[in-house]
């Protein structure tokens, strides 16, 4: 029985050797690989390491979302890409030069790695440590905004640049809702300035879409970014339609300065005899779609008060906007504080315009988000309504005649016989 015993319990570890297995490093513990261990320490004061290491509790890629390691990991102050080394179930960290003396550094492990499998850790971490005795407390906070589309920019690149010493460069990237924040920021005066980057290299390139605010820090401050393209040349029109006979619709290539009043005077319309039509106001696209929605509404809650509520209609359902539709938190999305710029307008006209005449459209003193301004000029045909079709018909109430059955005779009417069939010959 003994020798039975141990025969079975040799052949149970041979199995056991052969049997795939999870990696060296202990079972994973979540969905994803998590940051179990950091050298230095989180916090840590007075160090000034060769590498910052970070482990996690199981393997992760080569690899990142963006491409290499090092654009998923950031180092404030910033001093260029850093350098990241693979080290299997983990990464080593060194800036792009040396640490500074006394200064205080946050490294940011953007979401983006990879675990085993090729799924995206959908979180990241953050590790504060200073090479000098204290790291301080103040933060800055704000939201980016995209302020052409009128909404919050996730993604956006912030930095705070020292205006003592422009070499110092603290640096961090706005989450999904467009929400940032620079901890570990000593007090002192910053330009802070928001990028939506086309180039993913930290750094403000031409025709990127930006903004810049200069705050003073003591123990925190907060400041809201709207980035835009900085273009410097005037607005021109693009495109000339009819909205109706006495509204002309202009859109130009380029947004104006919002909560800016544009004068009539600003536009001349003239015709082919170079009279000028008289102009009663200029707005916006988006004040005139709010306008007429406003009168499309009216109208209907006129057309419906006039109507008596059916009895046997069942009353229209509500949903609680307190009720939870699952359990998955809700994070608010930032919501713009600024008007949004437009690149739309329309023309107000005394009178409408004739059926295919030509005018020509001029607008002066239209400034753009810079505040330059310029003179454009477009023609303006005006179309020829679109004909009728004539050849559809309405359909009839009529009900359809009934076809006649060719197979069965008809039933006689009159008294008169009925000539007998004849044969086929």
């Amino acid at each position: 029985m003994r020798h039975a015993l141990i025969v079975i319990a040799a052949v149970a570890a041979i199995a056991a050797c052969a049997s795939p297995g999870l990696p060296p490093g202990g079972p994973t513990v979540s969905a994803f690989p998590r940051v179990i261990a950091t050298l230095p320490e989180t916090g840590a004061v007075n160090v000034r390491p060769n590498k910052v290491l970070v482990r996690y509790d199981d393997v992760i890629g080569e690899q990142a979302a963006g491409g290499p390691l090092a654009r998923n990991v950031l180092i404030s102050p910033w001093d260029g890409e850093p350098r990241v080394e693979w080290r299997r179930t983990g990464i080593s960290v060194q800036p792009r030069t040396n640490w500074r003396a006394n200064t205080a550094y946050t490294i940011t492990v953007l979401p983006g790695l990879s675990d085993l499998r090729g799924q995206q850790i959908p979180y990241g971490y953050v590790l504060r440590f200073s090479t000098g005795a204290t790291i301080p407390t103040s933060v800055i906070r704000g939201v980016a905004f995209d302020w052409i589309q009128n909404r919050a920019l996730p993604k956006a690149t912030i930095l705070a640049i020292d205006t003592k010493d422009t070499s110092i460069v603290h640096l961090t990237v706005a989450d999904s809702t467009g929400r940032f924040e620079l901890g570990a920021v000593p007090a002192g005066r910053y330009l802070m300035r928001a990028i939506d980057e086309r180039t993913p290299n930290r750094a403000l390139d031409p025709r990127e879409p930006w903004d810049t605010a200069t705050i003073t820090l003591l123990d925190s401050a907060r400041t809201d970014l709207y980035v835009f393209v900085h273009d410097t040349t005037p607005a021109r029109i693009t495109e000339l339609r009819m909205l109706d006979s006495a509204s002309i619709a202009i859109v130009l290539d380029k947004p104006l300065q919002p909560g800016v009043t544009i004068p009539g005077t600003a536009a001349r319309v003239l015709g082919a005899d170079s009279l000028p039509v008289v102009v009663r106001s200029i707005v916006t696209g988006a004040d005139e779609r709010a306008a007429r929605a406003t009168a499309d509404s009216l109208a209907r809650t006129r057309d419906t008060s006039l109507r008596t509520p059916d009895a046997n209609v069942p009353p229209r359902r509500t949903i609680d906007p307190m009720r939870r539709l699952d359990t998955l938190p809700v994070v608010a999305v930032p919501v713009p504080t600024r008007p949004a710029p437009s690149a739309e307008l329309v023309i107000k006209l005394q009178r409408p315009l004739p059926v295919g005449a030509t005018y020509r459209v001029t607008l002066t003193g239209l400034r753009n988000l810079l505040g330059n301004s310029g003179t454009t000029s477009r023609l303006l045909i005006v179309p020829k309504p679109a004909p009728v079709d004539t050849t559809a018909t309405t359909p009839s109430t009529r009900p359809p005649a009934q076809r006649r059955d060719s197979t069965t005779r008809p039933i006689p009417t009159s008294t008169q016989p009925i000539a007998p069939l004849r044969p086929p010959r």
